[in-house]
């Protein structure tokens, strides 16, 4: 990061909490949305869910429980 980059990073850090949140809303609007063909209001988006719920609905992908997932998730990281 470039000197002017942590100077003004210091001077952010100092403003109230609700001066900061005003400063990383704007920031955040300013990047450049992601590419990602399953944005959300995108056809593909829709087409995507209408597949999983009929995978779903017709038991060919009944799924799994929450737990089982999460438990699963942690052994993965260990």
């Amino acid at each position: 990061m470039s000197e002017a980059a942590e100077k003004l990073k210091t001077a952010l850090l100092e403003l109230p909490l609700a001066e900061r949140l005003e400063v990383m809303d704007a920031l955040a609007a300013s990047l450049p949305a992601p590419a990602n063909e399953f944005a959300e209001e995108a056809p593909e988006f829709d087409a995507e869910l209408d597949r999983r719920r009929a995978e779903h609905e017709s038991g060919a992908d009944p799924g799994m429980l929450a737990s089982d997932f999460f438990r699963e998730l942690r052994e993965k990281r260990q």
